[in-house]
């Protein structure tokens, strides 16, 4: 298969290079990545402006923009010289799960590539919590038993989007994938999951006054995250060992009944 990698930590990430050296074994793998950390930029890109993109080989790009933009723009640019038969996003640094998914560029790659009618995975690692020294090195996260995993499962991993709907003249998948493990070599299984409430105590932001002594620089940030789901959650998964497998509706989701009501 064709596949186009992209992430939200970077073309240098070890995540997505580690990715790419375990698929190219057997597929046919570009790379269209951000040119530096994008980490939290949802499903953000940028409109009316040039984008710097740049070739580290020859399918290795690097842009100058969001994941989203990745996605678009390898779509859409002429420099892949056909369409991928799917996206993966990943492997991210630190999990993508629950309701952090919202925010998580990884995750809103692989959504605009399902909405723009390619199948889409997202791919996410984080220490093991029994195991880590509490470092922040790369060598806590375990993203080749992830890669290994993808390699093995893609084809069943992709069916999981479900059917591609035509809508009008365009096209698009009903899903996309969200894949959490924790970094062990061997997992203990894999669980089907639903998102969980992720809750971050202490949130905060932090206003420092320039020089200038009108503007301020503005720091916004949270600690010790709370986990709030049931059994099926996908952070009892991946606590428990397991690679969870959380599939997610590309589209907003919308509550149909209030479509039978009339307001007031």
């Amino acid at each position: 298969m064709k596949l186009l990698l992209t992430n939200d930590d970077g073309i240098d990430a070890p995540g997505i290079q580690t990715l790419a050296y375990v698929l190219r074994r057997e597929h046919e793998v570009w790379i269209v990545a951000p040119l530096r950390n994008k980490s939290g930029a949802s499903s953000s890109l940028n409109m009316l402006q040039n984008l710097y993109l740049e070739r580290r080989s020859d399918k290795d790009f690097a842009l100058d923009g969001t994941p989203v933009d990745c996605v678009l723009s390898a779509f859409t640019g002429g420099y892949l010289p056909s369409r991928p038969d799917a996206v993966i996003s990943g492997i991210n640094r630190g999990y993508n799960l629950g309701t952090d998914a919202v925010y998580s560029g990884t995750c809103g790659a692989a959504r605009q590539a399902s909405l723009t009618g390619i199948p889409g995975i997202a791919l996410s690692v984080d220490k093991n919590p029994f195991e880590s020294s509490g470092s922040a090195a790369d060598s806590e996260y375990n993203y080749a038993s992830l890669a290994e995993f993808a390699l093995k499962n893609l084809k069943n991993l992709l069916v999981l989007c479900g059917k591609i709907r035509n809508i009008d003249e365009g096209m698009n998948y009903e899903y996309f994938i969200n894949v959490n493990a924790p970094s062990i070599d061997s997992y203990k299984g894999v669980k089907f999951t639903k998102p969980c409430r992720r809750f971050y105590c202490g949130d905060h932001t932090v206003l420092t006054k320039e020089a200038d002594g009108k503007t301020y620089s503005c720091f916004v940030g949270g600690e010790n995250v709370r986990c709030y789901g049931d059994e099926f959650s996908d952070a009892k998964a991946v606590a428990d060992g397991n690679v969870s497998i959380s599939v997610l509706y590309a589209e907003p989701a919308v509550n149909t009944e209030f479509c039978k009501k009339t307001f007031c």
